[in-house]
């Protein structure tokens, strides 16, 4: 009778964890989700990307764990923070001077963006496969300093968990 019990137990415990699995077309469907609001937020001007990882000066790829390094599209202005995402450590802000959005046959994302501040200048090339809302970015601060490499997720703006700095540059 006790085995019956402990068995029941179980049970009741383990298959809550088995239901809570999601299907193949389940995980396609969030991505799709996903790829369609990071989309209109990038037609919108309001979105963020927090980079999940980037490539070091050496080329070694780092992690990122800490939501004070981003770049944030807020209408005709940008906020970049983090020297990974904007060669230097500066709490910037910038205009954009071109913004341009491209969508291929596939649905393949392609943006590039112009921003001029005073600390800050430089060309974004952002790729967004088809599907998901993950997103590969070059940055290229023009005549000098070194070229940065970044992916992580495009978020809307509303919703997005990222920390601003109050006085940016």
């Amino acid at each position: 009778m006790k085995k019956l019990v402990i068995f029941t137990l179980f049970a009741c415990c383990a298959l809550p964890l088995f239901g809570q699995k999601m299907t193949k077309e389940e995980k396609a469907a969030a991505a799709q989700a996903r790829y369609e609001a990071a989309l209109e937020a990038i037609n919108t001007r309001a979105f963020v990307l927090v980079p999940s990882e980037w490539t070091d000066p050496d080329g070694e790829v780092q992690s990122n764990d800490d939501n004070a390094i981003f770049l944030s599209v807020e209408g005709e202005q940008v906020f970049g923070q983090g020297r990974c995402v904007t060669d230097n450590n500066q709490d910037n802000v910038a205009e954009t001077t071109k913004y341009e959005v491209n969508v291929d046959k596939k649905g393949n994302v392609k943006v590039i963006m112009v921003v001029s501040g005073r600390m800050w200048k430089g060309t974004y090339t952002i790729n967004m496969r088809k599907g998901d809302n993950q997103a590969d970015v070059i940055f290229n601060p023009g005549g000098s300093g070194t070229t940065r490499r970044f992916h992580g997720p495009v978020v809307p703006q509303i919703g997005a968990s990222y920390t601003k700095h109050a006085h940016p540059v």
